[in-house]
This record gives structure tokens, sequence and C-alpha cells, in this order.
């Protein structure tokens, strides 16, 4: 009788474990100067989302690594974590 009720659990707990490993986070923050633009990156190199202009933003994010880059004349790049929390970066472009 116990084995269905230790599967039951295991099944549980593990489906909680992928729901909060795929869930998207909230990353916020400001890019400056306010003439900038700025695309983030994920570890593949591939553009996640739109282009960010200079200003206040707010995007959702898997968690991970992502790159903020800075476009020209600016050559700067920042890294980003998305954690599995709200996640405040500030991109400087200047």
């Amino acid at each position: 009788m116990r084995r269905p009720i230790l599967i039951a659990g295991a099944a549980l707990c593990a489906g909680a474990l992928l729901h909060t490993a795929a869930s998207a986070d909230v990353v916020q923050g400001t890019v400056t100067p306010a003439t900038a633009k700025v695309i983030i990156k994920d570890g593949a190199g591939n553009q996640v989302g739109g282009e960010l202009a200079g200003g206040p933003f707010q995007v959702r994010l898997p968690a991970g690594r992502f790159t903020a880059e800075c476009q020209p004349p600016s050559q700067k790049k920042v890294q980003v974590f998305s954690l599995a929390q709200p996640t405040t970066v500030n991109i400087d472009c200047t």
C-alpha cells in the first residue's frame, strides 16, 4: 500500500520542479542613455524578444544567463541572470 503513495509523491515533486525550472520571470531596469538600443541574446546567441529602447524596461525571461548587447555606436555587453524571481538590471551603453 505504501508504494503507490510514494510514487504519487515523487511524481508530484518532479512536476513542481519542472514547472519552476521552465517558468519565466520579470527582468526590469533602465537602459541609458535615452538614445541607446539594446538586444538580449540567450546562451546560444539567439535574440530573445524585441529591441529595448533607452529608458525603463521590463521583460519576461526564462531562468538562465543572457547577454544584453548595446547596438552601435556602443559595443558594450552586460551579463544578465534571470532568476526564478524578479531581477533588476541597469544597462549603461555610454
